[in-house]
């Protein structure tokens, strides 16, 4: 398994980013501490040319790179998704897959395109996100196998809101590989969400093996009040949930998902770099 950490497009200049590092080179300060690998989130609005230096540096610095597309709530939601070249949705996922297909060349290794899968209203019938999902998984692997064979595209482990005010579709364990199989691609599986709704709905905090089958990419991350916390409280049992995964064949990334602003007030780049310890040394304990 290789060790990776979320880093936004942008980080060098980020406020966060900054206190947390000091006048520290961010990719080089990674790289000493074992990070093999980095998962940046883009957006609708996100700058192409931006993305192009991002990827740039990431792979200079030895920097496996995944990208993580953000659109709930957007026209460009899988919800919204039709088979059309005029479709926002299939339009700005182009966009995002290319990008992926770019880092690909770079690293000439294979790029993880994770994606949440459609979101709606509370009103919505699950079943239509449910087949938007599909569909747009569908053509989401299509397009990888005719135009970027190096680019694999995970759905991820979604968590339930718990105001009732959205669907998201993925966050049971039985309805994102309902999902994953019909659509015939990966999972990613978020540990911090699996205990978020295992604590909130009383939801299996463990999934089948035909889930850990299907993972090529895992979030992970300790939860307190709050998920996406450094690996620090000793709740999310991520461990034992690896060890599980490494038995089931898993050799891909594991992402650290924790933004400078949580690792700020929980003490700090000292935080960072025990977080970072335990995650790569976690066959240990």
């Amino acid at each position: 398994m290789r060790a990776g950490i979320k880093l936004d497009i942008g980080f060098d200049t980020h406020p966060d980013y900054r206190r947390l590092f000091g006048d520290a080179d961010i990719c080089a300060f990674l790289r000493a501490r074992g990070v093999q690998a980095v998962e940046s989130p883009v957006e609708p609005d996100t700058d192409a040319a931006r993305v192009a230096a991002h990827i740039r540096r990431c792979v200079e610095a030895g920097l496996r790179l995944s990208l993580h597309p953000y659109t709930e709530g957007t026209e460009f939601n899988p919800a919204l998704f039709h088979d059309h070249p005029d479709n926002p949705c299939r339009r700005m996922h182009e966009r995002f897959l290319q990008w992926a297909a770019d880092a690909a060349a770079q690293q000439a290794a294979r790029t993880i395109v994770n994606i949440h899968s459609a979101a709606g209203a509370a009103d919505a019938r699950r079943d239509d996100l449910i087949d938007s999902s599909i569909e747009f998984f569908r053509w989401a692997a299509d397009w990888c196998a005719r135009n970027a064979p190096t680019v694999r595209v995970v759905a991820e482990l979604q968590i339930h809101d718990a105001r009732g005010t959205m669907q998201r579709i993925g966050a049971r364990y039985d309805e994102l590989l309902h999902v994953a199989c019909n659509a015939d691609i990966g999972i990613c599986w978020d540990v911090g969400h699996a205990f978020m709704n295992a604590r909130r709905f009383g939801w299996p905090l463990d999934p089948p093996p035909a889930f850990l089958n299907r993972v090529a990419h895992v979030h992970c991350h300790d939860v307190n009040e709050e998920d996406h916390e450094p690996l620090i409280h000793g709740n999310v049992p991520w461990r034992r949930q690896l060890a599980d995964l490494a038995d089931a064949g898993f050799e891909g990334t594991v992402i650290l998902e924790v933004t400078p602003k949580r690792f700020l007030p929980a003490g700090g780049l000292p935080v960072l770099e025990q977080s970072l310890a335990a995650l790569q040394h976690w066959q240990e304990r």
